[in-house]
């Protein structure tokens, strides 16, 4: 047999299952994006700023396609924490477990598949729509131009340049991010798997608790908030501060992705990166011997 058979069938399973929230949604709200571009341009809805000072046309599509990308990844980090609140023990409420367990693929198996669909497939589905947003975006500034002059058409080779530079920068944002989130995903799957869907609110009640004992048990012997929320507070921090985001942004002239990939490189501890996934690996593998051998 195929060895990669088993793989196929468990992520065009978690495709089917999680489509809705994945791909439809995004492809709506997408919809709804550019009709509402429409509206605003065939309405004369748009305000008549000749006399008044705009940046030039490509700046305002660089502006807002990051911004797209933005709001992208805050839906992307919003649904995935659903579904890892819910993917690793969803198979045990429609009797799907008794069908994989009787077939020849591990417990591990299924939660690699699940996670890497929630930390690749998934992702890639969303950040495509985010790209198409962004041409919508471009599409719409051109034609906005015709309705506000003082804006003026953007160059399309200067255009098409850009679109490329910001997504490949979004492209690795994206990444780097997810592999930086990948233990708190992992932490709400690993919950999961023992308490279902009370893994959402636990995933931030263990925590916190942890950081409450620790304040109680070593009152003022530590940083301000404790050791663990200080080491939690500096976790959860990923990419570019505000000084960073800022100097990238006002810079007059064409984004620059090496420039902004470079930044950011530079602002990731590698070193929590590599612990982090560590961590990642071993809660998975963990709920993955809890599934095999206390779930029949």
């Amino acid at each position: 047999m195929n060895p990669l058979r088993p793989w196929r069938a468990l992520f065009v399973r978690e495709y089917l299952e999680h489509r809705i929230a994945f791909q439809w949604v995004p492809l709506g709200i997408l919809v709804l994006i550019t009709l509402s571009g429409i509206s605003a341009l065939s309405l004369g809805r748009i305000p008549d700023l000749e006399g008044g000072m705009l940046p030039y046309s490509l700046k305002i599509f660089e502006l807002a396609y990051l911004a797209l990308l933005a709001l992208w990844l805050a839906y992307l980090a919003f649904a995935m924490f659903f579904y890892f609140g819910d993917a690793f023990s969803a198979d045990r409420r429609n009797n799907a477990m008794l069908f994989w367990k009787s077939m020849p693929v591990s417990d591990l198996t299924i939660l690699a598949s699940k996670t890497i669909a929630g930390l690749l497939l998934f992702p890639l589905i969303v950040f495509l729509i985010g790209v198409l947003s962004g041409v919508v975006f471009f599409l719409l500034v051109n034609t906005g131009s015709f309705v506000v002059p003082a804006i003026g058409p953007i160059e399309p080779m200067a255009g098409l340049v850009s679109l490329y530079e910001i997504t490949l920068f979004g492209l690795v944002y994206y990444g780097l991010g997810l592999l930086w989130y990948a233990p708190f995903f992992a932490w709400v799957g690993g919950l999961s798997t023992v308490f279902g869907r009370w893994s959402l609110p636990l995933a931030f009640v263990i925590p916190g608790l942890l950081a409450v004992v620790e304040n109680v048990a070593l009152f003022q012997q530590g940083p301000l908030g404790g050791y663990v929320w200080a080491y939690l507070s500096r976790r959860w921090n990923f990419g570019l501060d505000g000084v960073g985001w800022e100097r990238l942004l006002s810079n007059p002239g064409l984004f620059h992705a090496d420039r902004a990939i470079a930044q950011l490189a530079a602002s990731i501890d590698w070193t929590q990166m590599g612990i982090g996934l560590a961590f990642a690996i071993v809660v998975i593998w963990i709920a993955s011997e809890y599934r095999r051998r206390r779930i029949a």
